[in-house]
């Protein structure tokens, strides 16, 4: 298994999607998808336009050294069998000749991967092949991006839950700027954190510090979390602000009276966060609804809807 920003992967799942992918992508260009059976010969579809696809899921995650080999290793072993199988291929390609052929796998490993790509493309043009496109042939390497826009579609399709995992973190210079320049906002999280604790705790000023830095840690994460979630799964993104909106609206009000336990009530609003999103989106996964939930709820410290009386 594979773990990428739009979810886990195996081998046969990533074919699956990709095939679903290719099929909606491509249709205008008449694809073709080709069975593993009888024989594997190196290509998963094509279509009549000339462009042939072969599919790649790791069966790990690996270092960028290690992921660019398996990928070299594995492009340098399916372009082979463009030469040891042309006489079975030229059976399913008929009159169509081969003019991109691309390999497609989850994630993308080193940039040396492209220069390897130029010396294959150059290599299998020297082989004359009568089921290749000598003047315009070229090797592609693409990742996940490239089975957008029907990507969504397809996962939808596995019944997989879903799980956003950003590949762009924040680091630790972001987050200093961002204090930098929203300094009432910091004041805002260590303010309600403070009230939090009651007189008898111990190392007060050092806790809130920490739980501050989370706050604004979550609350950047989140936004990264939000944008992708709004570019993959729009509808689901409205529909998750529209919750939100409501739920903000229930918290301001409880805010309004005085509690003896503002910890005790910090934890009911995260509660009421989780059980909204469990309910309204059964298909993501726990990760991602804790994401989310740490999100608004940082969004609500730095800001004014958790505001304790």
């Amino acid at each position: 298994m594979i773990k990428t920003e739009f979810g886990t992967f195996d081998g046969d799942k990533w074919e699956y999607i990709c095939q679903i992918c290719f099929k909606q992508n491509f249709r205008e260009e008449v694809y073709i998808e080709v069975k593993a059976t009888p024989g594997d010969y190196g290509v998963e579809g094509f279509t009549r336009t000339g462009k042939v696809f072969q599919c790649y899921c790791p069966d790990e995650t690996y270092s960028s050294s290690d992921l660019y080999e398996k990928h070299r290793d594995k492009i340098t072993k399916d372009l082979k069998k463009l030469k040891t199988y042309e006489k079975q291929l030229k059976t399913f390609l008929g009159d169509t000749k081969i003019n991109k052929w691309y390999f497609v796998t989850p994630l993308h490993s080193k940039n040396d991967i492209v220069a390897h790509c130029t010396s294959k493309r150059d290599e299998v043009k020297s082989w004359q092949l009568s089921i290749v496109d000598n003047e315009n042939f070229e090797i592609i390497f693409e990742d996940i991006n490239f089975l957008h826009p029907h990507l969504a579609l397809a996962l939808d399709s596995t019944n997989q839950k879903i799980n956003l995992s950003p590949n762009d973190k924040i680091t630790d210079g972001e987050k200093l700027k961002w204090k930098g320049s929203e300094i009432s906002l910091v004041e805002n999280a260590q303010r309600k954190h403070l009230s939090r604790f009651d007189s008898s705790a111990n190392n007060v000023d050092e806790r809130v510090d920490i739980l501050t830095e989370k706050t604004i840690a979550s609350f950047l994460g989140g936004n990264i979390l939000l944008r992708t979630w709004e570019n993959q799964y729009p509808t689901e993104y409205e529909k998750f602000l529209a919750i939100v909106s409501l739920v903000e609206n229930e918290v301001v009000e409880k805010c309004m009276f005085p509690v003896e336990d503002k910890n005790q009530l910090y934890f009911s609003f995260r509660d009421l966060v989780t059980d909204k999103l469990n309910i309204t989106f059964p298909k993501l996964e726990q990760e991602m609804i804790i994401n989310l939930t740490n999100q608004v709820m940082a969004d609500w410290i730095l800001r004014c809807p958790i505001n304790f009386e």
